[in-house]
């Protein structure tokens, strides 16, 4: 019961953000067990309950006092994901928190094998999703965003966003819950983006 109620409210916090069946290739699906993560200054990694292929544990990116300095709570849980999109892993970890709103969402995506890069994929989808928003007719469009990795863009819908950062062979991708404005969370998300890349 405990892992169906929060598989249920990781459904409600994706729909919150951008749907529960996502279209964004960085997006990994969300069908995994929880695991119970430390309220400590130490990286949340876990063993986690199934076997990442991905050379990078999203779950071990952030800690309980980083989420804590931006979200004003301590971590509950945290849930892995994991897909496979053509030669890409697309890892996914959920922070849980207690207002389950207020959670984060970071994907990690990097290539099955060593050396191969990811910037073909990065202007690849970088492109769909500026031609996705002039499709639907909006004048909102994917901004750029300087000083963060190699390469960054926020992109929002409505009232929540996704922060996307390269750095070298690794895309990461930071979505911020909670009922802050567009703006605050994309400061949140940056705020955590930087913490996340300086231990990739």
């Amino acid at each position: 019961m405990r892992i169906f109620s929060i598989a249920i409210s990781l459904c409600v916090f994706t729909v919150a953000l951008a749907g529960c069946q996502s279209s964004d290739p960085h997006a990994a699906s969300s069908s995994s067990s929880p695991v119970q993560s430390p309220g400590s200054s130490t990286p949340i990694a876990s063993p986690s309950p199934i076997a990442l292929k991905s050379r990078i544990d999203p779950c071990a990116l952030l800690t309980s006092d980083e989420l804590k300095a931006v979200q004003s709570e301590a971590l509950q849980t945290t849930l892995p994901s994991e897909r496979e999109y053509g030669e890409y892993f697309i890892a996914q970890c959920y922070y849980q928190l207690p207002t389950i709103t207020n959670s984060v969402v970071v994907n990690v995506t990097t290539p099955k094998e060593r050396g191969k890069s990811v910037k073909e994929f990065w202007r690849s989808t970088h492109a769909e999703a500026v031609r996705g928003k002039e499709a639907e007719g909006k004048e909102s469009r994917p901004e750029k965003i300087a000083g963060v990795g190699e390469d960054a863009y926020w992109e929002a819908s409505g009232i929540a966003g996704a922060l996307y950062v390269l750095k070298k062979d690794v895309i990461l991708r930071i979505s911020v819950g909670g009922a802050s404005d567009i703006k605050i969370k994309l400061e949140k998300s940056r705020t955590l983006a930087e913490k996340a890349l300086a231990r990739l």
